[in-house]
């Protein structure tokens, strides 16, 4: 990798921004503040007059110096966590790929089933990368049926994964029983991870979305779906072409619009 000296001294000499922030106090962990200092400290090390290339190569460094001072494991796993998911929401696949690596690991304190954890998070995102084609899901449906994720036909799936008890995840299911209904091509299949079954039933019957399939294993988050899938907060949406490739993970229903108009 070769790197402009601009970059070199972007990532190198901005690490004042991150002495304030104390990695080894884990309660921090969860907290606010400490992703959106790490992300401005990101933002500050990259240069938007080199090219989208070189502006990676940017956030790679800024990311080794951040992942570099997280030496115990509970603060490696939030930050690591946050970043990947971020950058894979967002489809910067080369920062995903740099990522799975798990640059710094080594010096994390940590113990066999640790590191096998970070190993096992690290493939997922690998996983759901867009681009890639999307993990198979076969199951039973809420209503008794089998069902197989690549068995459905659709020009686009639109597959959710939502909580019953998520004020966010509702409006987003109204939402999608108001634009959906003209969409013949589309099927929304709803993983419920949180919620009892009848609950979550009569919140996809209420919204009227014809072409759909309701899922609610009562795993919660130890279901494997919503491991496959990499899904660590509700909602989370990705939007699959016909043959179930991952076309995008949007963020909210009219960046989904967007792409199946």
């Amino acid at each position: 990798m070769l790197l402009s000296a601009s970059q070199f001294v972007n990532g190198q000499t901005k690490t004042d921004l991150l002495d304030r922030i104390d990695f080894n106090d884990t309660t921090l962990v969860g907290s606010e503040r400490l992703m959106s200092d790490i992300l401005y400290y990101i933002g500050t090390c990259q240069d938007t007059t080199e090219s989208a290339q070189n502006q990676i190569y940017d956030v790679i460094l800024a990311v080794d110096n951040v992942l570099a001072r997280c030496t115990a494991l509970p603060m490696y796993r939030y930050v690591y966590q946050n970043l990947i998911s971020g950058f894979s929401a967002l489809g910067v696949n080369a920062l995903v790929d740099y990522m799975v690596h798990l640059p710094y690991l080594e010096f994390v304190a940590t113990d066999t089933s640790g590191a096998e954890e970070m190993r096992k998070m690290a493939e997922s995102y690998c996983r759901v990368r867009i681009g890639s084609k999307a993990p198979d899901i076969q199951t039973v449906a809420a209503d008794g049926t089998p069902f197989e994720l690549y068995s459905i036909n659709a020009d686009y799936t639109v597959l959710l994964f939502w909580s019953a008890n998520c004020p966010h995840c509702r409006e987003m299911i109204k939402e999608f029983g108001r634009y959906l209904p003209d969409k013949k091509d589309v099927t929304l299949v709803s993983v419920c991870v949180i919620g009892k079954k009848n609950t979550a039933r009569k919140i996809i019957r209420k919204a009227k979305i014809a072409n759909s399939v309701l899922i609610s294993d009562g795993l919660g988050w130890n279901s494997r779906i919503v491991d496959d899938y990499a899904v660590d907060m509700t909602p989370s949406v990705f939007v699959l072409d016909k043959g179930k490739t991952i076309l995008s993970k949007p963020f909210d229903v009219d960046e989904v619009m967007e792409i199946i108009k």
